[in-house]
């Protein structure tokens, strides 16, 4: 009698399993810090300095000159971290060290009572330290990733899941920073005292996250005796400039990352001009603005299937434009009591329709590797994929450009120092935290009502301009689409049955 015996299920890869789970979650505590620092640092300067309009245009011109330093610095630590050897690695040492002391320099930001033009000098060092700090953790992170699995589907996997706890911890820092430091929830009952303890707090967060890191991810330590070609600028231009689809695409990502950024860098100032203090409300605002992102990723693939790229770009614009036209309408002709449901539900649409917008241009971004490949025979897949954080970082220059002018302009300043002062009075313990709050009220309905309105025309028009020229551009010079990609496929494929032949 014959036994048939069942075959073998593979063995599970533990130590693939257990990278996945602790280098994905370590970023929560990385992005909460990020969100921090990269979100709230003007709003605490605003709302707890009394700053003139000089000191004002030189703390701008700081946080643009670092943030453009930043994208063009990228490389230099990367090829730094390539070269480490150590018993410990090449990538937990900066990943350490750079959470380490940028939890340290987060903490000092957030913590000295400086004033004047001595805490703008301490704030440029601790800037340039926080800036140099900050990319030798993300550096040494990002670049771990790839090592941590050689077949494309665990690289995927691990590159979702770290995308998404990076995600929530982006979510958790945007969220719970403004109703803990605005307002009657502001932790210590007042916003000096607030910052301070949320810098201490989401800094432990860091170096848990990051420590665990170190201490759990298993590093693959067998260094190629090879010397690995290293992306540097002049290698990046030379290909854009080869590639006449990747310049378009590029240009675009560019103005649609910024496109994005502009309506949450404005949200905490617009929504205490409409109703006052809260930071629940600042909270609400942009949560509305997350949930939508969330829906969309449920239904994007839907939606790929059912519209051409050239037809979902037009219909997403216009929804965009339409939720942008009701945040207008939101806010000066809706009745106050219903304001702020409908500017929650103009703001909805709103991301519907841009990240849908954005998305699109990320898959055209994408397609450039492929046409990389059929005009130059070479795909340059990392070289293509690294211009979109530096395109993301050179966006954030734009948008502190962007914020520094109009609140210039506007004449945000004069009311926020007002703010400050209340602030201060009450961490000094001179005036009550009811006498604070009645206070910064008063001051808030005595700004003008043109304020609150440039302001909302500054969060809708410009995003709409940036728009309208993304779509005109992808409209006029982009040549991928949907049969293109298809014939460049087979071409590519013919290509390579010929020469193996």
């Amino acid at each position: 009698m014959s036994t048939k015996t069942k075959p073998l299920a593979p063995p599970k890869d533990k130590t693939f399993t257990r990278n996945k789970w602790i280098f994905s979650t370590s970023g929560i505590g990385r992005d909460m810090s990020y969100a921090l620092f990269s979100q709230f640092l003007l709003t605490y300067i605003l709302y707890t300095r009394n700053v003139t309009t000089s000191q004002f245009v030189t703390i701008g011109a700081v946080l643009t000159a670092c943030r453009i330093w930043d994208a063009l610095n990228d490389p230099i630590m990367g090829g730094i971290v390539e070269a480490t050897r150590t018993k410990f690695g090449k990538f937990k040492p900066w990943i350490f060290i750079g959470c380490i002391t940028n939890s340290a320099v987060l903490i000092a930001m957030f913590s000295n009572r400086l004033e004047g033009w001595n805490f703008v000098y301490l704030f440029v060092a601790l800037y340039l330290l926080w800036d140099i700090t900050y990319t030798m953790n993300d550096i040494g992170y990002w670049s771990m990733m790839p090592s941590l699995a050689k077949e494309a589907d665990k690289r995927n996997q691990i590159a979702s899941m770290t995308n998404l706890f990076s995600g929530l911890g982006a979510v958790l820092g945007t969220g719970l920073i403004p109703v803990l430091t605005a307002g009657s929830y502001a932790i210590g009952g007042n916003s000096i005292t607030a910052y301070k303890w949320m810098s201490i707090i989401i800094a432990a967060a860091f170096i848990i996250c990051q420590g665990y890191c170190c201490l759990g991810v298993k590093e693959e330590r067998n260094y190629k005796a090879e010397k690995e070609e290293r992306i540097g600028l002049k290698k990046i231009f030379t290909v854009i400039f080869k590639n006449d689809q990747l310049l378009w695409a590029t240009l675009v990502t560019l103005l649609t990352y910024l496109m994005s950024a502009i309506l949450t860098a404005f949200a905490a100032n617009y929504i205490y001009l409409q109703f006052g203090y809260s930071g629940l409300k600042v909270t609400l605002f942009t949560a509305f603005y997350a949930i939508s992102t969330a829906i969309l990723m449920l239904f994007f693939p839907k939606l790929s299937k059912k519209y051409k790229r050239a037809e979902a770009l037009k219909i997403s614009m216009i929804i965009s434009i339409i939720g942008y036209l009701a945040f207008i309408i939101g806010g000066t002709v809706i009745p106050l009591a219903y304001r702020m449901p409908f500017l929650c539900a103009s703001v909805f649409v709103v991301g519907l329709g841009q990240n849908w917008f954005s998305m699109i241009v990320m898959i055209i971004f994408t397609n450039t590797i492929e046409y990389n490949e059929y005009k130059t025979g070479s795909r340059d897949e990392a070289l293509i994929f690294s211009l979109r954080p530096f395109m993301s970082k050179m966006s954030s220059a734009l948008q502190q450009v962007i914020v520094t002018l109009v609140y210039l302009a506007i004449g945000m300043t004069t009311l926020t120092n007002k703010i400050s002062d209340f602030e201060q009075q009450a961490n000094l313990k001179q005036i009550t935290e009811q006498e604070k709050l009645v206070g910064i009220e008063t001051a808030l309905q005595s700004a003008s009502g043109a304020m609150s309105l440039k302001l909302a025309l500054c969060m809708a028009v410009i995003p709409i301009i940036l728009l309208i020229i993304s779509y005109i551009i992808l409209a006029k010079k982009n040549k991928i689409d949907e049969e293109e990609y298809d014939r460049m496929l087979k071409e590519i494929e013919a290509r390579k049955g010929s020469s193996e032949e």
